[in-house]
């Protein structure tokens, strides 16, 4: 008589050196695919081929996901708007196209950063920071135009906030598909066009 052997072969897991990374890219494709519906730890762990509890492990659950998101787009879009030539009226005029360009690239992320509030989550002091510094580099290019001319009589950021304000007000009705514009790059050059004139 012969016996058949079966031999129990256990699904592939991810070395828990690269798991952080890999819920980080699952999270944004599900982000970007899904949007913010579709975003809960099971889903996650699905896609990033993880077990849900290593998500408690090395996040502590979906909020820790969110903030590490959080953390990295206010990176990247502080460096999206970084710029300092010598010619603060082109740097403005960088830094707002800088910031539509990282929107249109990063819906995912902008979502969670801007247009999307998820249920307890607060973010860290030190996340705070992270948006405080996106925010401080509009602040410095202002202050550079007022030496220039540019947004004189105004407080720095006060113009900043506008300007922020402003540039996300636009982004936001594209990345909703409202935008109604015949040419949506000429039609945000004219919006930043009148901003900086609209002050002086």
């Amino acid at each position: 008589m012969f016996y058949t052997c079966q031999v129990m072969v256990k699904p592939a897991r991810t070395p828990s050196n690269s798991i952080a990374p890999e819920v980080l890219r699952a999270a944004l494709e599900i982000l970007d695919d899904e949007g913010p519906d579709g975003f809960t730890v099971r889903a996650i762990a699905q896609e990033a081929g993880v077990a849900p509890m290593a998500i408690y492990n090395h996040f502590d659950g979906l909020n820790g996901v969110v903030e590490a998101l959080w953390n990295e787009g206010f990176d990247l879009l502080r460096r999206a708007i970084t710029f300092d030539t010598g010619a603060p009226g082109d740097d403005l005029t960088s830094a707002a196209l800088g910031y539509r360009a990282f929107a249109l690239s990063n819906r995912g992320l902008y979502t969670l950063m801007f247009m999307h509030r998820f249920r307890n989550f607060q973010p860290s002091p030190a996340a705070a920071r992270m948006a405080a510094q996106a925010f401080g580099e509009i602040v410095l290019i202002v202050e550079r135009a007022q030496g220039a001319g540019i947004f004189a009589g105004a407080r720095a950021r006060d113009a900043a906030q506008v300007v922020w304000a402003a540039c996300h007000g636009y982004v936001a009705l594209e990345l909703l598909g409202i935008n109604f514009a015949a040419d949506p790059d000429e039609t945000y050059a004219l919006l930043l066009a009148t901003l900086r004139d609209g002050f002086n």
